[in-house]
């Protein structure tokens, strides 16, 4: 039996919030502060300075803004910028970023069929070559792809901008809290 898609999509979204609060909530160094877990906290246990001691939708206390940048990221920008569900598009380093439910995400533009730059189409990402299409997060929706799009890692830069190091790809369910 199918299930709708708008359910299974739901049933992952929930599913991956839960595993990586469990993920999360496991990495601890023995004493008092979490061991930093690269894109996905700051290394210590403090809550946003936007919303103290803020909890998520399971009651759970909110992850905290995530690592500090190293190198030399591309500044997105402010985090308020970013509306849900609204890409928009970077250039510089041809990326989309994104904000959903979980956080902010970058995503490449570069379609993995032949790398041609590609464009926001309704609620799709498409190619503009052959066509292929991709949801927000990269998932192949139609071809004549075989790979979804490539997730770059996010952190928060000294200014309090995002920033996204395009060098340096993560899992497709790696977000940001802002």
């Amino acid at each position: 039996m199918r299930r709708a898609r708008g359910l299974v999509e739901f049933s992952r979204r929930d599913f991956c919030a839960l595993a990586g609060s469990l993920l999360v909530a496991g990495c601890t160094d023995g004493g008092l502060g979490a061991v930093g877990t690269g894109p996905l906290g700051a290394g210590d246990d403090t809550p946003p300075t936007d919303a103290p001691g803020a909890t998520g939708d399971a009651g759970m206390p909110d992850a905290p803004m995530g690592a500090v940048c190293s190198g030399t990221p591309t500044d997105v920008g402010a985090p308020s910028t970013f509306t849900l569900n609204t890409p928009v598009y970077f250039a510089a380093g041809k990326f989309f970023v994104v904000r959903d439910a979980g956080g902010v995400y970058a995503v490449s533009a570069a379609c993995t069929h032949e790398g041609v730059t590609c464009a926001i189409s309704g609620t799709n990402i498409r190619c503009p070559r052959h066509g292929a299409k991709f949801t927000f997060n990269g998932a192949i929706v139609s071809g004549p792809v075989s790979k979804p799009l490539v997730h770059y890692s996010m952190c928060t830069m000294a200014n309090g901008h995002l920033g996204v190091t395009a060098g340096s790809q993560v899992p497709a369910t790696t977000r940001l809290a802002v």
